[in-house]
């Protein structure tokens, strides 16, 4: 509710309106600390406004969910402007660049290290996405996350498993849950995240194709390879693959299927039992396996493109990059030379 002001001219247009509501709002802020912070920022936005970020926030989930966003991008929107609220203590009318600024050079509450350049970068494009819709609905007069610097990434390598961490992590003693949704995503590259939505419905086994749902909520079909028929043979025709016995935060009320979180985690154990110590592969590398094991085989980039469900060719030619046993193998073809004991000088040896 837009608050009444004694103003006889009051404007027409709800825009103005809000507009000179923000105006009125840091008025009765400055005139809160010129009066000896006597009345609290919050006080001052609680006597000029009745509704804050939960009302701006349910107002801008409408607007993503008519834009067709996903569920997921939702979620991590409103938990990041959850976030901002609780740390910068501000309203949405309130928050300037500068908390913006503070809010993304914060070091995470665990570690103590600056936030990964991923969440930084996601969650500037949080800002500038509601920052900028409040700008255009007439909620202020300006969008804080307009100037905000672009973080610098470091350039993104692939960090596929080899074939031997697979069949090592499919022997560590892991349940047999957890070893069908590691060979699924190997042999798919579907994402762990879609594995435990899979339903019996999304699998056709006359034509050997199961069905999944990406970003953007996207239907995306994929080829069941052979080796996969036994697996996928012993699951229902109906129903969740990877039910839950559980209520969980995403089915309060039971029925649902097994958290991505819980799967991840039973990969990581796998991943650990089998003696695998580079912290950069993850349940995720199952994907990068999948990718570059067709592209290093000579499958066109664009059939691995379509597979792994990528938007932009550019993302599926970070696998095409040089790794690690791609420079042993080309070192391996320089010829040897032999190690000199000596120096070729008569009765001395080389240092």
């Amino acid at each position: 509710m837009t608050p009444h002001f004694s103003s006889n001219l009051q404007p027409a247009d709800p825009k103005l309106t809000r507009l000179a509501t923000v105006t009125h709002l840091h008025a009765a802020t400055k005139q809160s600390r010129h009066q000896g912070e006597r009345m609290t920022t919050q006080q001052a936005i609680r006597r000029v406004h009745s509704t804050g970020w939960d009302e701006m926030l349910a107002e801008f989930e409408d607007y993503q969910v008519a834009s067709n966003l996903s569920e997921k991008t939702i979620a991590n929107r409103q938990e990041c402007l959850r976030q901002l609220a609780a740390k910068t203590g501000e309203d949405p009318w309130t928050v300037t660049r500068q908390d913006l600024l503070r809010h993304l050079g914060r070091r995470h509450h665990r570690t103590g290290l600056h936030l990964a350049q991923g969440t930084m970068q996601a969650e500037r494009s949080y800002f500038q996405s509601f920052f900028g819709w409040m700008l255009d609905e007439g909620h202020r007069g300006d969008n804080p996350a307009a100037r905000l610097p672009k973080v610098k990434m470091a350039r993104r390598k692939p960090r596929p498993f080899r074939m031997d961490q697979v069949e090592a992590m499919l022997d560590s003693g892991a349940y047999r849950r957890t070893r069908d949704i590691i060979t699924i995503c190997a042999l798919t590259g579907l994402r762990i995240g879609e594995v435990v939505r899979i339903r019996g419905e999304d699998v056709d086994l006359v034509g050997m194709v199961i069905r999944s749902r990406r970003k953007g909520g996207l239907e995306h079909r994929l080829p069941i390879k052979a080796g996969l028929f036994e697996l996928v043979k012993r699951y229902p025709n109906s129903g969740w693959w990877f039910p839950s016995p559980y209520p969980n935060k995403q089915f309060p009320d039971g029925g649902g299927h097994i958290l991505m979180a819980s799967a991840s985690d039973a990969i990581s154990k796998a991943i650990r039992r089998a003696g695998i110590t580079d912290e950069s592969l993850t349940g995720h590398s199952l994907r990068h396996y999948l990718a570059t094991t067709m592209l290093r085989n000579g499958v066109n980039i664009r059939v691995v493109q379509e597979m792994l469900g990528h938007a932009s060719l550019a993302t599926t030619q970070l696998y095409t990059d040089v790794d690690e046993e791609d420079m042993r193998e080309g070192v391996n073809v320089v010829p040897d030379i032999p190690i000199r004991a000596r120096s070729g000088r008569r009765g001395r040896i080389a240092a």
